[in-house]
């Protein structure tokens, strides 16, 4: 090898060096954050997207250790801009940014680049031995078989049913084989996923902040608010609140990783207080239920429990003040959550349709499109079916008895993995879980494509780390 050969290898390897070092950073998650901030104020979705797909392709080509994606997976839920969004969300006038040929086109190709290389690093995962044939992966076989049959042999069954089935089968079982086959569990890997929550949340808050100081069709004349009007290019109240809901183990994790995790217990309280502000009735119940759990575990876990406990009271009586000063809030609060809660958003229908459905087609269900009139569709893309805003109930009226079964061997077979080895860094981990799919027992979250990645990424992790710092839920490994 002569000289010129040796500078060009060694410029190459310490471009790739260089790569490696900036995607597994801890500011990597902050720089995703500020790019996407930008680009969403200035509209510059297919920025984002390319940022997105070009970084995905180069995390799975490149790095040896893939959990950096949890970072693009999470970031890629708030990408679309408001004046690009095709959503009907807040009176919206949707726009046809998304479908103009010139941009799909740009989509599709970034898309592939992605999805290839995922394929690529999962062939790759599967010859070398690194990815293991867990009873997790079997139970998602058969989910995933059982997803892709949705209303077979029903009445109006069409062809989309299998395309959209056969989507959620890759988004559930190709993602995890993907992730399971190339996360490195070690003692980086649950801090850098957290990092990555809070990076998140940064950008949820900043986002709700403005949205509270510039809508003008947010106040109404009374002093409450007009919760219809709360909506980004990316979604709506649901999906901040959801989104600001599963960041919360995040904080409380590294409260207690950190010397002065004090800081986190801090911005946990900052989180749960913009989850309230999300006026998301699923956020409220099911966030404030997972603020409480991450306090308790706080107080339990932390060393210096003094602090943390004097942070707690500080936010119990500054909270108790504002409800003190704000009286009305606490009307308008108790209504939203106990008058018409399911009648209201129409989710009680959605549930007797369901179930309806469902003993109309016991075996395969009704299939995924179906045109179910108390689901407002406000997503606006016409590849995502209309939801019956339930996790059980969609399943039994999509898919019948041959998904649901299926799922409810994956949702035991991920408890048994838990509890094989309880410790701080696995029950981070699962409760991330546990919060989006207690959320999705009021809504199709984990049925929305972008939530679904997350999802199959942080149970590829839950699987991984199960001979990780075994026995350690006294003293867990820091």
């Amino acid at each position: 090898m002569n000289t010129e050969e040796r500078k060009g290898k060694f410029n190459i390897n310490s471009l790739l060096n260089a790569m490696r070092a900036v995607f597994s950073s801890a500011y990597f998650p902050f720089l995703t954050a500020a790019i996407t901030l930008v680009c969403y104020y200035l509209s510059q979705d297919m920025v984002i997207i390319w940022y997105m797909a070009l970084c995905g392709t180069l995390i799975l080509l490149f790095l040896k250790d893939t959990s950096p994606l949890i970072t693009l997976f999470l970031f890629m839920n708030i990408m679309i801009s408001m004046q690009n969004t095709p959503t009907l969300a807040g009176g919206n006038q949707p726009s046809d940014y998304y479908f103009q040929p010139h941009i799909l086109a740009q989509i599709g190709v970034a898309i592939g680049l992605f999805a290839g290389a995922g394929v690529f690093r999962m062939i790759a995962a599967v010859r070398s031995g690194r990815f293991r044939c867990t009873p997790t992966f079997f139970g998602l076989c058969l989910f995933a078989v059982g997803i892709m049959l949705n209303g077979l042999f029903s009445e109006g069954y069409t062809p989309m049913n299998a395309v959209y089935g056969f989507f959620m089968a890759f988004l559930f079982l190709g993602v995890f084989v993907i992730c399971s086959g190339s996360i490195e569990v070690n003692g980086r890997t649950f801090e850098r996923i957290a990092l990555s929550f809070i990076a998140l949340s940064v950008c949820l808050i900043i986002e709700l902040a403005v949205a509270y100081l510039t809508y003008d069709n947010l106040w109404l004349e009374d002093g409450g608010i007009n919760r219809t009007a709360l909506y980004f290019g990316w979604g709506m109240y649901n999906t901040m609140g959801m989104l600001l809901t599963i960041s919360m183990p995040s904080a409380a994790y590294l409260a207690y990783k950190y010397k002065h995790g004090y800081l986190f217990t801090v911005y946990l309280i900052i989180i749960e207080g913009f989850t309230l502000l999300s006026m998301s009735r699923q956020a409220m119940l099911i966030g404030t239920l997972i603020f409480i759990v991450c306090a308790v575990w706080i107080l339990i876990k932390c060393p210096r429990k003094l602090i943390h406990g004097g942070i707690f009271f500080v936010a119990a009586i500054a909270g108790v003040g504002v409800l003190i000063v704000k009286k009305e809030i606490i009307g308008e609060v108790v209504d939203m959550l106990t008058n018409n809660f399911l009648s209201g958003s129409g989710r009680d229908s959605l549930y007797a349709q369901a179930w309806n459905v469902f003993k109309e087609n016991p075996i395969f269900g009704n299939g995924f499109y179906n045109d179910l009139a108390n689901d407002p569709g406000f997503i606006g893309l016409p590849i995502m079916p209309d939801m019956y805003h339930n996790t059980i109930f969609e399943l039994l009226a999509v898919g019948g008895l041959v998904a649901f079964v299926p799922y409810v061997v994956h949702r035991t077979q991920t408890v048994i993995s838990f509890v094989k080895n309880p410790s701080s860094n696995r029950f981070f981990v699962g409760l991330t879980i546990g919060a989006l799919l207690l959320l999705s027992l009021l809504d199709n979250h984990i049925f929305y494509i972008l939530p679904t990645l997350v999802y199959s990424f942080m149970t590829a992790v839950l699987i991984n780390s199960e001979s990780y710092g075994r026995g350690c839920l006294a003293a867990d490994k820091r």
